[in-house]
């Protein structure tokens, strides 16, 4: 007679693991490739969106094979494998359809809600789908649970390597197109031998129309429309793995030429990435009287002080289509450092495309381009530069690293503002142009960082305007008379308005910024904020957020006070108006699909659990939201030691799911009885690694900065990898001992774990933007330390579990045909 503790564990045949580490792949290039999608189509706050869809939508599929489980229970596994996978890969393909035409805009109207119902709709499918092949294998096969998660986390650790070179190569509905060729792959491999011939056949259909219609000219998959640029001539378009640049027949507006100006600007075209941050591309960029004009320019006011005979170094953060090049060349720089984010920009465009349009101004032999972060650049640099200039270098552009951080920007923070003067000669000077209405918070960076090192603002600062821009002018050392009167000279010359300028009383404020006025605030709290006599009280009673920002906070353009949060995001004319009512708004559509498509299903799929239920979703609801804690603030601290958001995402995403994948790999070692103790231990691991990695990591990343980047690499992924080996062998630790104590539980588990993902993403970046990432790493320790105190009081080996070997219970999975 076979009893419980003899059952044989079921084998699990390698075409099934490959199966779910190929459609892993699938759903994680999926999720990314959206973020690309969204930024360019819409706004760059709804790249966060796709995060939080595809969450919800592997959440959902679990609890949708709970609900149907009796429905399913007639399929062959591996039949009902390849079906499902089939399935994802033609919801991906007609999700991808549908997603790069539909845009949405900010207004709120029924049109754009409907079309915004539509776009979370569309984009759940491949989710939902694709989430639905892994729940089955999860489902059918608890007893194997470590190895099938373990080819869940390293399929999608690869997802992530291989997703890199396609966005560069496919661009990223290409990508998306990758990844249904994977869930393709996936049905072939998980069908059984007999019928594997005619799977094979439809895949091969599946992927053929498509790419016959993409080779007929019917283009099912571009990007049809682009926001802002529906009438324009593309003359060039191109992705990457971090962005969409495109340049158009159609002259650049100038923000900040002098109003005296008499003269005629030099022709332009107009470039933009993701079609949001642009920046002109001059024509004979390089030729004198072509660009004479930007001597008139508010954004070269520091250059009237540089410029000397002999000439004078220059470093341009963010050159784009190399204005500010042209007007360094203008007054005379002998050497002009540039640092471009963007190697599209800087290889395919100034050096490629428009190279003879630009004069060749990348080209220069004055002129030397880096391709890199221009944060970590001047961290890794040696040189001191008369000028240090960036000049509107947003990052309004999503990366994928940037869906799950909003508008963070390393550019300007306090110990960046301190880079800069540490990078300065003795009379250098930082230039930095910004809108009027967000450039206050500037002055709080630069008061913080001479204070750090002893110095008075108020007397190293200037602040010129024209309409809506300004430009501040940071100075290593004290302004002279001289300068000042000069500055002064320069500024009334040009029509220029005086904010700040030491000794010289502020030109009166004329007219307000739009955004200004709404908040209250004025163009003349610029020089009250440099003269106050007690700042921090200022900057306290103050009725916008302008502390200064740090690399452990550095949401620049988050400046709503914590009391005006809910206020702004929901009481506002807009749908998803900016990052903030994007976050809270997304936030409560979560929690309210969660409820609708998680739980309701779950409490109506059958009959109620056992007791003790409540403690065990506990446990994986902590599990789901503390990594997600853990994971977005780790992204964000290692961006600054790899020098790019590409290489943050791809080496701390795939050292984390590596590290997960292996530590769930380790975890089929462990002996039965020993399963509730290693995971009680693992637990308190990772809390610990929470609360020790905000005071060791920013020193540790200091300290390796200047080493070469595969250094960097390797120093990264040796931190990341065991701390993903703990995170991977908690969740299937637990649901080894919750399917011999409650294996009807087995589907509650994978939903809560999924559902509070999705509460986890959204909660980490609220709390990062208003306390930090330090404190999102504490707070996520903080839920490992609960999950581990429910984890401690669950039924263990001598205490009721029901079988004690592991294997499955009978009746359970036995009975379905593999």
């Amino acid at each position: 007679m076979v009893t419980r503790a003899t059952l044989p564990v079921p084998t699990v045949p390698r075409g099934v693991v490959t199966g779910i580490f190929a459609v892993s792949a699938a759903l994680l290039m999926t999720e990314l490739a959206l973020t690309r999608i969204f930024s360019v189509t819409m706004f760059y706050h709804f790249a966060f969106l796709a995060i939080s869809i595809a969450l919800f939508g592997l959440s959902a599929s679990s609890v949708a094979v709970y609900v149907g489980r009796r429905r399913l229970q007639r399929f062959e596994t591996r039949w009902l494998l390849a079906g499902l996978a089939l399935l994802h890969a033609s919801a991906t393909l007609v999700a991808l359809s549908a997603l790069v035409r539909l845009r949405v805009g900010l207004n709120y109207s029924s049109e754009n809600l409907v079309r915004m119902l539509a776009i979370y709709g569309f984009a759940a499918l491949p989710f939902f789908t694709g989430g639905g092949v892994v729940a089955i294998a999860f489902s059918r096969l608890p007893a194997r649970i470590n190895l099938l998660y373990g080819a869940d986390l390293l399929g999608a650790a690869a997802g992530c390597v291989a997703l890199i070179p396609l966005l560069n190569y496919l661009g990223a509905p290409g990508g998306v197109f990758a990844a249904a060729v994977l869930s393709c792959v996936s049905a072939v491999v998980c069908a059984p031998a007999a019928g594997r011939r005619q799977v094979v056949a439809i895949a091969l259909l599946l992927l053929a129309v498509p790419s016959a219609a993409q080779l007929a000219g019917l283009r099912p998959f571009d990007v049809a429309h682009t926001k802002g640029h529906d009438q324009d001539r593309v003359l060039f378009s191109k992705w990457n793995s971090f962005s969409r640049v495109a340049v158009y027949d159609r002259e650049h507006g100038d923000w900040s030429l002098s109003p005296t100006y008499s003269g005629k600007p030099a022709a332009s075209l107009f470039m933009d990435i993701d079609s949001a941050a642009s920046t002109p591309i001059l024509k004979d960029a390089t030729s004198p009287d072509a660009t004479r004009y930007l001597r008139s320019e508010l954004t070269a006011l520091a250059y009237h002080l540089a410029e000397r005979s002999g000439g004078f170094s220059t470093l341009v953060i963010g050159p784009g289509g190399g204005r500010d090049l042209a007007a360094a060349l203008v007054f005379g720089a002998r050497r002009v450092d540039a640092v471009e984010i963007n190697p599209i920009i800087a290889r395919d465009v100034m050096l490629g495309r428009f190279r003879d349009y630009s004069g060749n101004i990348y080209g220069d032999p004055r002129v030397s381009v880096t391709v890199a972060d221009g944060r970590n650049f001047v961290r890794r640099s040696d040189r001191r530069y008369e000028v240090i200039q960036a000049s509107l270098v947003d990052t309004w552009a999503a990366t994928a690293a940037g869906a799950y951080t909003l508008t963070e920007n390393s550019l300007y923070t306090t110990e960046a503002f301190g880079d800069y003067l540490d990078h300065l000669s003795d009379d250098g000077l930082l230039t930095i142009t910004r809108w009027v209405f967000d450039g206050l918070r500037l002055v709080s960076l630069a008061q913080e960082a001479c204070a750090q090192r002893g110095l008075d603002a108020a007397r190293h600062l200037a602040i010129i305007r024209h309409h809506r821009v300004a430009t501040f002018l940071l100075k290593r050392t004290p302004f002279t008379p001289d300068e000042v009167s000069r500055l002064h000279e320069t500024t009334q010359r040009l029509g220029f308005t005086v904010l700040y300028l030491p000794g010289v009383p502020a030109d009166p404020v004329t007219e307000e910024d739009a955004d200004m006025q709404r908040t209250g605030t004025s163009a003349a709290d610029y020089e009250r904020l440099i003269l106050a006599t007690d700042r921090r009280q200022f900057i306290a009673d103050y009725a916008r957020d302008i502390r200064a920002t740090t690399d452990d906070r550095p949401f620049f353009f988050h400046t709503t006070r914590l009391r005006d949060q809910f206020d702004v995001a929901f009481g506002r004319s807009m749908l998803f108006g900016n990052g903030l009512s994007a976050l809270l708004t997304l936030f409560g559509i979560s929690l309210l699909l969660v409820v609708l498509f998680i739980v309701v299903p779950l409490l109506a799929g059958g009959a109620r659990p056992g007791r003790g239920w409540p403690a065990w979703l506990v446990y994986f609801a902590a599990l789901g939201a503390g990594f997600m804690l853990i994971e977005v603030a780790l992204l964000q601290h290692f961006v600054l030691l790899l020098g790019h958001p590409v290489y943050s995402l791809t080496v701390t995403l795939f050292s984390l799911l590596l590290g997960t994948g292996i530590g769930s790999l380790a975890g089929r070692r462990v002996a039965d009885a020993r399963v509730h103790t290693v995971t009680r231990r693992v637990l308190v691991g990772v809390a610990l690694a929470g609360v020790v990695a905000p005071a060791v990591l920013p020193s540790l990343i200091d300290v390796a900065i200047p080493w070469p980047l595969p250094v960097r690499i390797v120093t990264a992924v040796a931190v990341l990898l065991p701390l993903g080996a703990l995170l991977g062998m908690a969740l299937p630790g637990g649901m080894r001992l919750l399917a011999r104590a409650q294996p009807e539980l087995v589907p509650w588990g994978w939903g809560m774990n999924g559902a509070f993902s999705v509460v986890g993403a959204t909660l980490a970046i609220f709390i990062a933007m208003n306390w930090g990432f330090a404190v999102t790493l504490l707070a996520g320790a903080a839920v490992y330390l609960m999950a581990m105190g429910t984890f401690s009081r669950l039924p263990h080996e001598g205490h009721g579990v029901r079988s004690p070997t592991g294997d499955l219970p009978s009746g359970r999975n036995s009975g379905v045909p593999y």
